[in-house]
């Protein structure tokens, strides 16, 4: 059914048919009733860590001999269901930035695949987009650097690998500030 006709269908209830429709879903689906607690009380840093704990616990699988068994399609399915509350881009851009250091944090002692790494570097051109829509681009930019530049968090490949992914978006973005962050990953990865 489309949006379309779904509204026309909702017109034609009355104020007591809806508000049973209503409470029917949000008894029947748990993402229903996710979506209207949030709704009626929104707190971001809650769901934001729920979200978390879920894409920590995918990043931590491993299979014998220290390989990483993260989807990295599991990881992006969890940052655009939090992305789908509106919690605001700037909590969207701290939950990726979260991911990032969780996944350079993980990669030290787990051999993570090129789709994992590729798929971490785009999430962190990104995040990158949604700072500069909240503003904060400056903020989660120099977290970003101090990151990469930390002898500490990710083996050096992996820090290098993000870095020349960045100074790949800014060679393809130079003069061309119409083009989206996520864009020019699509364009340096193939996607």
């Amino acid at each position: 059914m489309s949006k379309l006709q779904l509204k026309k269908e909702l017109a034609a209830l009355d104020r007591e048919q809806l508000t049973e429709m209503i409470l029917d879903a949000y008894s029947a689906r748990k993402e229903i009733k996710e979506y209207f607690n949030f709704y009626l009380n929104p707190d971001p840093e809650k769901l934001s860590g729920k979200y978390f704990d879920v894409i920590s616990k995918e990043l931590k699988r491993t299979k014998r001999g220290g390989y990483s068994k993260a989807r990295i399609s599991f990881i992006r399915k969890q940052l655009k269901e939090f992305a789908s509350f509106q919690p605001g881009a700037d909590h969207e851009a701290h939950l990726m930035m979260k991911t990032i250091r969780l996944a350079m944090a993980v990669e030290i002692v787990v051999n993570f695949t090129d789709t994992l790494m590729k798929g971490i570097a785009t999430i962190m051109g990104e995040m990158i987009e949604k700072a500069e829509l909240a503003g904060e681009s400056e903020k989660i930019v120099g977290e970003l650097a101090a990151l990469l530049d930390n002898q500490n968090a990710g083996s050096r490949y992996f820090r290098r690998y993000l870095r020349e992914s960045l100074a790949r978006i800014n060679e393809i973005g130079e003069g061309d500030s119409k083009t989206s962050v996520s864009k020019k990953l699509r364009r340096i990865f193939g996607r």
